[in-house]
């Protein structure tokens, strides 16, 4: 750091908005910090907020109930928004338009809360030093600074001042350093803030600690992890190596904790890093374990003994606290400067971070986990058309999938959402008359023969909502991996690696035999395109199916085969009718599997049938700790089905206190399995209707009374209707429409705001979609809504729409048949200003589109032209 660098880096606009600012620089964080220290409260209110602030989560959920807590909140907020970069709703609260910050402490807000309650009160001493130099420094800039980390400015009085550190005279040391400077500042008030800010120009000088970590793991867990259910605080993740620099390492994260601070552990795959956990605290040992109060918060996957932090291969070194995952843009490993000597990590190694190129990036999440809301199980979201029913289930079914959509542009929430779809997360149907039961629930169907010639057979095929429960309720499965799951899972895969090694010998051109429980072989003929075996005897030329499905009820209902006494009735009551000599010689060469590999397979996709079976074994404790994934139905235009008839006996069970795990939980016998189902509490509906094809009073009772509804009018505040047309706004040409509309029908059959909206570019020229919009949309919707009647199309759309003819134009009728009343009929037309239309020929002289939407708002069209 020499005096010409100083000089130069000076000159930036960044030094010389400090140098040349009249006031304090941070004079509007000041006055709310001593706003709020002299902000008089009621003792009952005192020990009320002394109470929430140790308890952050509580603090926020009061706030939203409590309007004097929601004010004292947005007073902290704003206060937290001067002080930390990684404050929540920054931009939000900061009232400076550059959004000016002390420092970027990542302190969490939390602690930050905590700590201003603290300050007011004095009824403890504030944890983490950070916090209380914000604080000092705010209301005496001149003898603080805004280096708010004690490690900081240890390594600051060590490495660049060159002493030993003193935190009494640090400030002193901090200036008597600069004096050889001679730095000006407008404001004597900013020097320190001056000072401060060249510091970390120049922070390669003489700071080396580490920021964070890295683990190499490409699995995709965290797209999972990433969903937290509304009653947890945060989770446990962990590693089985301790991190690279051992307890030197340790000790920099430690030192973060104390301060109030997370830190940051990437997660990197093949060369990529893509997500990001929030870590607040963390453990090496059961007696820093037993140290912490993790028991006493609602923490997801916590287990008070830290031997239980293990997998089949691996244990736990370290636990990591997580208070969030995040889904970061993929950067390169590249960018990431490793603590010391170590590099990036490989296997399960987790490697110290100590800086990070355009970090600021890297703090943009793509997606958040966030919290599950307490969101209605089904909901119907109505209103009439255009006011984006459809468009707004997408955003509403990715934040039930647990995933923050307020940084994304709308072309991102798009592609997120389709890929909720294609994993089957996310299920979109539309209702119509044809809609039946046995599309929606079950029914039987033809199924296409593997060969021609063969006969068409019929089965039992699962529909849209009940394949989505099963998927829905095998999650939760998967999470509980109780020992009957984990059972079924393991045949799953042992019956795809049996099909595997019979497929290679069948290449291969080998012959494959079983034995038989009567001691005889049988000879595997084929594996059929369903992934069944076909059997059949020596020299025999008749064939026998053997299917997965029936297999694994076998499985599951027949604990050892030496223990059949009689195959035939004892496999035909778990079965049916099928050739039992067959299945138990399949069975018995899986069994042989079982034993050959431990039990151990690798783990496969499983089939619907496998999650079938799965499901069946679950009990209601399984359901009561629901850990699995939100799943989510769509069902758009539902109220133009038949709700009670596709829905059937399943009406009931999809109320929240019928759902599966609960007290009053309900299952049906369906009428074409013959076998038991019940919905999952993970599994939530939201449909949309359009109130103008059938109003909401007219919709099924049974239907209402298990939905949850939310109108959604047309809006007139939207930034996509502030541009002028024709004298008037987007948002008044829509509001006159509505007003009129309601008058002569009702609030059902408005216009939806999205016919008016427009996007930036479409603003500069706004006749060219309003055009489209009213000849595509907008009329077209009017003649559905008054059938025809256009003396009241008129009425909403006034005379540069709607031609009346006139009364020397009377129709001649027939002989016999003169009637004054047909005479004084009006005749009405609509006019059309698109090019080569019909209606073009009753544009009158001088008229255009944009005066007839003048006429519409009931302007004087001379009086207009004239000024």
């Amino acid at each position: 750091m020499t005096k010409q660098e100083i000089e130069h880096i000076t000159k930036e606009p960044h030094f010389q908005k400090i140098i040349q600012e009249s006031d304090f620089y941070f004079l509007k964080g000041q006055k709310a910090l001593k706003d709020w220290l002299q902000l008089e409260l009621t003792e009952q209110m005192k020990d009320d907020l002394i109470r929430l602030s140790s308890d952050y989560t509580q603090f926020l959920e009061i706030a939203e109930m409590n309007p004097e807590i929601e004010k004292i909140k947005e007073r902290l907020f704003e206060i937290i928004a001067y002080c930390d970069n990684r404050a929540k709703d920054k931009s939000k609260y900061n009232q400076y338009d550059d959004d000016r910050i002390l420092a970027d402490a990542s302190v969490r807000m939390g602690n930050w809360v905590e700590g201003l309650v603290k300050f007011k009160f004095k009824h403890v001493e504030i944890t983490g030093k950070s916090i209380l130099n914000a604080f000092n420094y705010l209301l005496a800039p001149k003898d603080n600074c805004t280096i708010l980390s004690e490690n900081h400015r240890q390594m600051v009085s060590v490495n660049l001042l060159k002493k030993p550190y003193s935190p009494a005279n640090f400030i002193q040391d901090l200036q008597s350093f600069f004096d050889q400077y001679k730095l000006i500042v407008q404001n004597q008030d900013n020097y320190t803030y001056l000072i401060s800010s060249l510091v970390y120009a120049f922070r390669t000088e003489w700071i080396e600690e580490v920021i964070g970590l890295m683990a190499s793991d490409g699995t995709g867990w965290q797209e999972n992890a990433m969903i937290l259910e509304s009653n947890f605080e945060g989770l446990v993740i962990w590693n089985s190596k301790k991190p690279s620099g051992g307890q030197k390492t340790l000790n920099f994260l430690k030192d973060k904790i104390k301060e109030g601070q997370s830190f940051p552990l990437y997660y990197s795959s093949k060369g990529q890093v893509e997500y990001k956990a929030n870590i607040t605290d963390f453990a090496i040992s059961q007696k820093e374990l037993s140290g912490k109060n993790w028991e006493n918060k609602n923490i997801k996957h916590y287990q008070s003994k830290f031997e239980d932090y293990k997998d089949d291969k691996k244990n736990a070194y370290i636990l990591f606290l997580a208070e969030s995952i995040e889904k970061i843009s993929p950067k390169p490993i590249s960018d990431f400067k490793f603590f010391g000597k170590f590099s990036k990590p490989t296997q399960d190694n987790l490697s110290p971070i100590k800086e990070i190129e355009n970090d600021e990036e890297v703090f943009k999440p793509v997606l958040r986990m966030t919290k599950n809301p307490n969101t209605a199980l089904n909901q119907i979201l109505f209103g009439p058309p255009g006011t984006g029913k459809t468009y707004h289930t997408v955003n509403e079914a990715l934040r039930l999938t647990g995933l923050s959509i307020s940084d994304l542009t709308r072309i991102q929430i798009k592609e997120e959402f389709d890929k909720k779809v294609k994993e089957g997360q996310v299920v979109f149907t539309t209702f119509h008359q044809s809609m039946s039961y046995e599309e929606f629930i079950e029914g039987i169907k033809p199924i296409e023969p593997e060969k021609d010639g063969d006969e068409v057979i019929y089965r039992v095929e699962a529909g849209v909502f009940k394949k989505l429960s099963i998927e829905a309720s095998f999650d939760i499965a998967r999470f509980r991996k109780s020992k009957e799951t984990a059972e079924a899972l393991d045949f799953s895969n042992l019956y795809d690696l049996f099909i595997e090694e019979v497929q290679e010998k069948l290449i291969n051109e080998e012959e494959v035999e079983l034995k038989t429980k009567s001691g005889g072989t049988v000879l595997i003929d084929s594996i059929s395109q369903q992934g069944n075996i076909i059997i059949k005897h020596h020299n025999g030329t008749r064939t026998y199916t053997v299917s997965k499905a029936r297999l694994t009820k076998l499985q599951a209902a027949i604990e050892s085969l030496d223990s059949v006494s009689n195959i035939n009735d004892e496999f035909r009551e778990v079965i049916g009718g099928s050739n039992s000599s067959a299945y138990w010689s399949v069975l018995n060469a899986i069994k042989q599997i079982t034993k050959r590999v431990n039990g151990k397979v690798e783990e496969k996709s499983y089939t619907y049938n496998d999650k079938v079976e799965v499901v069946k074994k679950m009990t209601k404790e399984d359901f009561n700790t629901v850990k699995g994934k939100n799943y989510v139905l769509i069902i758009d235009e539902i109220n133009r089905g038949n709700v009670s008839q596709i829905f059937g006996e399943l009406i009931t069970l999809i109320e929240e206190d019928k759902r599966l795990g609960k007290n009053e939980s309900l299952e049906a016998i369906l009428p074409y399995s013959k076998e038991k189902f019940g919905v999952p509490p993970n599994l939530y509906i939201i449909g949309t209707m359009n109130t103008a094809d059938r109003s909401v009073e007219a919709l099924d009772t049974a239907l209402r009374r298990r939905f949850s509804f939310t109108e959604m009018p047309p809006r007139y505040d939207l930034e996509g209707l502030d541009y002028k047309f024709a004298g008037s706004t987007g948002s008044d040409i829509l509001k006159k429409l509505n007003k009129r509309i309601e008058k002569l029908l009702d609030r059902d059959h408005l216009i939806g705001h999205s016919y008016f909206l427009l996007s930036e570019q479409e603003k500069q020229q706004p006749e060219t979609k309003l055009f489209d919009s009213f000849y595509r949309n907008i009329i077209p919707l009017l003649q559905e809504y008054f059938f025809g009647d256009y003396a009241k199309i008129g009425a909403v759309l006034g005379s540069g729409f709607v031609y009346t003819e006139n009364d020397s134009d009377q129709a001649e009728f027939a002989t016999g048949y003169e009637n004054e009343d047909f005479a004084e009929k009006d005749i009405y037309q609509i006019i059309d200003y698109r090019l080569n239309q019909p209606g073009n020929q009753y544009i009158q002289s001088g008229m255009s589109f944009e005066k007839a939407i003048r006429l519409l708002m009931n302007q004087q069209l001379e009086q207009e032209i004239e000024s």
